[in-house]
C-alpha cells in the first residue's frame, strides 16, 4: 500500500470515528476499509469539519487536510479504542523517464543532415528559426532584413513558432509522458502540499496532470509546477520536457552560426553574422517568453541554448533543473519502443504533429 493511500485512509477514518457521513468512501460499510481517494465526498468532509472547528476563518475552508487541520481533527479524536490520528499524505514526486540518450543521438543526426545541406537550403533552414515571422515578405525564408529593430517589432505580432522541435519534447505531442507505460494512471487523486489536486500512479512521472483528464495537448495542467507532468530526466536532473527542446535550439543555432562563418558568401553579409548568433537567438526566447501566449521567465530555456550551442548534444545546463522536487529514480529510459524520436526542421524536414 503506497504512504498516501494509507494517510488518506487514516483521515477518513478519522472524519467518520467524528460523525461525518462517508457512504461512498466506505464501499464495504461504516466498518470496512475507507477507499483511501481523496475525492469529493472526503474533500467536502474535511472542508465541513475546518468550518466547524475555525469558525470566521475563511481561508481555512480549502478541503485540504493540512497540518492544522489534522492537529484540530488528531485532538478531538477519542484517546482510547479510537482512530488511528492522521497524517498529511505522503505524496511521491518521481520525475519522468530518462532521455539523455535520445536527445544526443537526435540532435547528432540533426547536425549531420543540415551539413549535407546545399546552400540555400541552408539559409532557408536559419531563417526559419532566426526570422521567424509567418507569411508576408518574409515567407519564402531566402533573404536578410536590413533594419533589426523593425524585426523585432513584426516578431512580437507575427511570431512563426512552428518551424521547429525534437517532437517528443513538444508540449503538443507530450501525452506519451501521461500514458503507460511512463505512468499508469489509478484511481487514487492526491492534494500535493501546496493543495494541487493531481492523480498518482507511476512508474515514472507523478503527479501526474493536473488536467489529466483535458483532451487538448496544451492544457496548462499538463506543464503545472506543481506536478511531475511532462517531466524528463536528462543527466540525472529532472526538467520540464519542453525547456530541454530548448537544447535542439542552441545546437541549430551553432550549425547556422558556424555556416555564416564559414560560407564564401554569407559570410560578407554583416547582417547574416547578427542574425545567425547566439545573442541574436537569447533575444528571440526573451521576446517569445514576454510576448508569447504564456508569459514566462526565460532563463532556463536560455540556459539550454548556450549550453549546447556552446557544448553540442551532449552539453547540459549547470543546477537540479526547473523541476526539482521530482526525483530521478524511477529508472526507466525514453527508448524508441515507448516513443518515436524525431525532429522537425523546416523547411528541410517536416512532420505532422500539432501546431501550438
Amino acid at each position: 500500500m503506497s504512504d498516501d493511500v494509507d494517510a488518506i485512509r487514516r483521515i477518513q477514518k478519522a472524519l467518520a470515528a467524528l460523525g461525518y457521513s462517508l457512504p461512498r468512501s466506505f464501499p464495504d460499510g461504516p466498518t470496512g476499509e475507507p477507499d483511501g481517494i481523496y475525492g469529493e465526498e472526503t474533500m467536502r468532509a474535511v472542508t465541513e469539519f475546518q468550518r466547524r472547528v475555525f469558525p470566521g476563518s475563511f481561508r481555512e475552508w480549502d478541503g485540504r487536510a493540512g497540518p492544522n487541520t489534522l492537529s484540530k481533527m488528531d485532538g478531538m479524536l477519542p484517546k482510547s479504542g479510537g482512530a488511528t490520528p492522521p497524517t498529511a499524505p505522503t505524496i511521491p514526486f518521481i520525475c519522468g523517464p530518462d532521455v539523455t540518450d535520445q536527445i544526443v543521438k537526435v540532435w547528432t543526426q540533426m547536425q549531420t543532415d543540415f551539413r549535407a545541406l546545399p546552400r540555400l537550403m541552408k539559409i532557408k533552414a536559419c531563417n526559419t528559426i532566426l526570422i521567424p515571422i509567418k507569411g508576408g515578405d518574409d515567407s519564402d525564408k531566402t533573404g536578410f532584413p536590413t533594419d533589426l529593430d523593425q524585426l523585432k517589432q513584426k516578431l512580437r505580432q507575427y511570431a512563426d513558432i512552428d518551424g521547429w522541435d525534437t517532437i517528443p519534447l513538444f508540449q503538443g505531442a507530450s501525452e506519451w509522458l501521461r500514458t503507460p507505460p511512463v505512468f499508469t494512471p489509478d484511481k487514487i487523486q492526491v492534494i500535493t502540499p501546496s493543495g494541487v489536486r493531481a492523480m498518482t500512479g507511476g512508474p515514472c512521472a507523478t503527479p501526474s496532470s493536473t488536467d489529466y483528464s483535458n483532451s487538448d495537448p496544451f492544457a496548462d495542467g499538463h506543464e503545472d509546477e506543481e506536478t511531475c507532468s511532462d517531466t524528463v530526466q536528462v543527466a540525472g536532473a529532472c526538467w520540464l520536457n519542453g525547456t530541454v527542446n530548448y537544447g535542439m535550439f542552441g545546437v541549430m543555432v551553432r550549425l547556422c552560426s558556424d555556416f555564416a562563418k564559414t560560407d564564401v558568401i554569407v559570410k560578407r553579409i554583416p547582417v547574416a553574422q547578427k542574425l545567425y548568433s547566439l545573442e541574436w537567438a537569447t533575444n528571440l526566447i526573451k521576446l517569445y517568453k514576454r510576448f508569447g501566449q504564456h508569459p514566462e521567465q526565460a532563463n532556463d530555456p536560455i540556459a539550454w541554448t548556450q549550453a549546447t550551442f556552446n557544448g553540442g548534444p551532449r552539453a547540459v545546463p549547470s543546477g537540479p533543473g526547473n523541476r526539482p522536487k521530482c526525483k530521478c529514480s524511477c529508472g526507466c529510459k525514453a527508448s524508441d519502443d515507448i516513443t518515436d524520436w524525431d525532429y522537425i526542421w523546416q523547411p528541410f524536414k517536416g512532420g505532422g504533429r500539432p501546431s501550438r
